[in-house]
């Protein structure tokens, strides 16, 4: 179909096709889109329908449910989505997520791993912030339903950038070359519940330890397209895996998460990732805190919330 254009105080069809759904949420790979389609529901609500695939490459089911971390990525794509057809922001505008946050309510509703998941999203934009007549900021809440059932819900608050402004805030005006991804040899798949070594994020730990994270940019999912810096997705990875070796627990499933992201993390440069267990809200759960240090400053953190035995 014809490539469309939205600008700012337009609205997108509701019935765009998967191509330019593809762009509103920022995916090349068609495989990746996770939105099927949506509708306006009053000024500041869409109405979405998610398509969760049998078994997801990555975010692979386990004890015949689907990855929590769908939850986290469907979230993502709502408030891309959200901010090009709700608000008008056109395509090819920078996304900065400065945080977000997400929980898993009850774990019935990612059950029938095995088979393709209907998944349905009401999406509330809220927030919104203009600046120079552009939206410039603007906070999601997102609740997820399956058969009727509320079993996940999450909110996510981005800051919305012009090419021009991105090159600024990014790079203070001029673009700096770097150098090669920083890909350290990988902690055993196993411990972090991986199947395959190009799915782990985390490399051996030092004295301390601390994770030396694993940049691999031709992972097919993670950077399904080419980034300047360390993707969102990454680092929730990261504290998945951070947080299972620190319990344990190599199957443990992700009840909810949350992450701030203060600075970008770089590709090229070394980054530290320190895990703890910050709290057991009961016999079967516990938080884990994670910190992504990088040239001595932290760059990402959040907490994970995981499931024990």
């Amino acid at each position: 179909m014809a490539r469309q254009a939205v600008r700012a105080g337009d609205r997108a069809p509701e019935t765009a096709g998967r191509d330019l759904v593809r762009e509103f949420v920022h995916r090349r790979n068609p495989a990746e889109v996770l939105l099927a389609d949506w509708e306006h529901d009053g000024e500041h609500r869409l109405r979405c329908r998610a398509d969760w695939p049998r078994a997801h490459r990555f975010y692979t089911p386990s004890g015949g449910r689907h990855d929590a971390l769908l939850v986290v990525e469907t979230l993502r794509q709502a408030g891309l989505l959200a901010a090009h057809v709700g608000c008008g922001v056109p395509v090819g505008h920078s996304f900065l997520m400065d945080r977000l946050t997400c929980a898993v309510e009850d774990p019935s509703g990612l059950a029938g791993a095995g088979g393709p998941a209907d998944v349905r999203l009401v999406v509330d934009i809220t927030e919104v912030r203009g600046r120079r007549g552009r939206v410039a900021d603007l906070r999601v809440d997102v609740v997820f339903r399956r058969d009727g059932l509320r079993f996940a819900a999450g909110s996510g608050w981005m800051r919305c950038l012009p090419p021009s402004l991105y090159q600024r805030v990014r790079w203070s005006g001029e673009r700096a070359e770097g150098g090669p991804a920083v890909v350290p040899p990988p902690v055993d798949p196993r411990v972090v519940g991986r199947a395959a070594v190009e799915d782990v994020v985390l490399g051996e730990p030092d004295r301390a330890g601390r994770f030396p994270l694993r940049v691999d940019t031709a992972h097919p999912v993670l950077f399904d397209h080419p980034l300047d810096h360390v993707p969102g997705m990454l680092v929730f990875e990261a504290m998945r895996q951070a947080g299972r070796v620190v319990l344990g627990g190599p199957d443990a499933p992700v009840f909810g998460c949350s992450a701030d992201f203060p600075r970008f993390v770089e590709l090229d440069q070394r980054c530290l990732v320190e895990a703890e267990v910050s709290a057991r809200p009961s016999p079967s759960a516990a938080q884990v805190s994670v910190r992504l240090v990088q040239a001595g400053e932290v760059r990402a953190r959040g907490t994970i919330m995981l499931g024990v035995r």
